[in-house]
């Protein structure tokens, strides 16, 4: 039996920077504070905590003083940088530069939106912390819209521009965007811009991964419970090749799963570590 590991699977640019930096200081042996996990999966935290990481939240921020801090590749609000100003902590600033860069529109975008009396909607899950870092650039005066239940919060009278969360789903945000512009024309509004602000990383691994599932007559899907992005690959893996199962670890195989199997694909979410799905390969040779 042929085991693959996906090559398109891992670390996006932003968290592979991010683990770099992170890694870089934890090397010189001082101390590194991260505010929050740097990525959804347990074991790459566990790892890094091991070499030294520790996680933080605004109230440690008295306690860093002198010490250094990692803002996350999500991004933060201008609150947080000044909070940590305040309070004498060096930032290590591990922002993706596709978030930093749709902060900067979004930013724009309300400037502009203040002048003509209208809003800016973000298309994400308010809770997210790029959702929060977002909202943070326009001191909270954007609309956050998750679901077509949402659509209440908007005003189809008022100018509107329209962005999204990096990692939200491509087709819910057309579909969304659509509907948005559709309220808006029958209200006799047309000052509406919708910007397409999907990371082309997360954009790419879908077809990607279609096809990569098609490829295989098995697929172990690898990725933390609570990434968003894993549970939404699966699905789409799963979609496309039922044999698709989602594990976090290697010791969660089972080796029924690979009966009569001639290839077995190994692939993972954008939080997953390269020696982690390499783990998964090598437990699946023994097994099966």
């Amino acid at each position: 039996m042929k085991v693959v590991i996906d090559k398109a699977a891992g670390f996006c640019p932003g968290v592979k920077r991010a683990i770099k930096k992170a890694e870089k200081e934890l090397r010189k042996g001082e101390t590194l504070a991260s505010y929050g996990s740097i990525l959804h999966n347990e074991l790459e935290m566990q790892r890094l905590k091991d070499c030294g990481l520790v996680l933080a939240g605004k109230d440690d921020f008295p306690k860093l003083s002198g010490k250094k801090l990692l803002f996350r590749a999500h991004g933060e609000p201008p609150s947080n940088y000044a909070l940590a100003g305040d309070n004498n902590v060096e930032v290590l600033d591990a922002t993706c530069g596709v978030v930093r860069r749709l902060q900067q529109k979004v930013k724009e975008a309300a400037a502009e939106m203040e002048e003509a009396g209208g809003q800016v909607v973000i298309y994400g899950k308010p809770m997210h912390p790029e959702v929060i870092g977002l909202m943070g650039q326009i001191k909270d005066r954007g609309i956050v819209v998750s679901a077509v239940d949402d659509l209440d919060k908007i005003d189809p009278a008022k100018p509107m521009r329209l962005f999204s969360q990096t990692t939200m789903d491509q087709n819910s945000f057309n579909e969304l965007s659509a509907l948005l512009e559709d309220k808006l024309r029958a209200a006799g509004n047309n000052d509406f811009i919708s910007y397409n602000t999907i990371c082309r990383h997360v954009l790419n691994r879908i077809p990607s991964l279609s096809a990569f599932a098609a490829r295989h007559d098995v697929i172990i899907f690898v990725s933390g419970r609570e990434s968003s992005n894993g549970n939404k690959l699966y699905r789409i893996s799963k979609a496309i090749n039922s044999r698709t199962y989602f594990i976090s670890d290697a010791a969660e195989l089972e080796a029924g799963w690979f009966s009569g199997a001639g290839t077995v694909g190994v692939s993972g979410a954008a939080s997953t570590p390269e020696w982690l799905m390499k783990e998964v390969a090598r437990k699946i040779k023994e097994i099966s």
